[in-house]
């Protein structure tokens, strides 16, 4: 009897568990959440994919350069102050994944576009800590400042950059690059495993800019 009472108290404590944190979800799984939502512009849903602690950033572009925007959350219009600013902010606003499902993931770590051209369609999910492109943007931007804002980096600059670097490279040692390619072009965003759950942690832009 003892036994069985134990039994029904860890069921139930199991199932508060899960009511109050939530199933863990699969990398399949995250991939249809973070399409649907950024789809359907419901930036609570959105945001729900969203790691409190890490928040998300963009990479984007500034002339030849990639530059990089953080936010904890975002809103797909400019009613907040969650906006990442222009021409990003409009582009989020009209962008749109393509709609393929999670049963069109493989894993491989080869991208399969070259800039506009798409050699296969699907979605391509890399190993984890496979690609760096943020902390390398970082990298470069810290070892070229100078040329670039065209003036010398300060030592409290430098510790900035080198703590950012650190802080990136680690999200990206546990991440994987997501790719999604269909005929209306390419997606890229990062998925970084924290606490065992699976969280959008960066999206791509830059990789996929061929104006630069």
């Amino acid at each position: 009897m003892r036994i069985l009472r134990r039994v029904i108290i860890l069921v139930i404590s199991c199932f508060i568990h899960i009511a109050v944190y939530g199933q863990h979800r699969t990398v399949e799984q995250i991939v249809d959440q973070v399409i649907h939502s950024y789809n359907s512009k419901d930036s609570l849903a959105f945001n729900a994919v969203l790691n409190k602690e890490v928040g998300l950033y963009f990479i984007t572009t500034l002339g030849a350069n990639n530059r990089w925007t953080h936010t904890s959350k975002i809103s797909f219009n400019y009613n907040t102050d969650c906006s990442i600013n222009d021409p990003y902010q409009d582009f989020l606003a009209q962008d749109q994944i393509p709609n393929l499902s999670s049963k069109n993931v493989t894993y491989s770590n080869r991208p399969f576009f070259e800039c506009e051209t798409i050699y296969k369609k699907g979605i391509f999910v890399a190993n984890k800590g496979k690609y760096h492109t943020l902390s390398e943007s970082i990298t470069f931007y810290r070892k070229y400042y100078s040329d670039v804002i065209g003036k010398k980096i300060t030592s409290d600059k430098a510790k900035e950059l080198n703590h950012l670097y650190r802080k990136v490279k680690y999200i990206e040692d546990q991440s994987r690059r997501i790719i999604i390619n269909c005929d209306t072009g390419t997606f890229i965003f990062y998925v970084t495993e924290i606490g065992g759950q699976w969280w959008l942690t960066m999206i791509d832009f830059a990789s996929t800019d061929c104006s630069v």
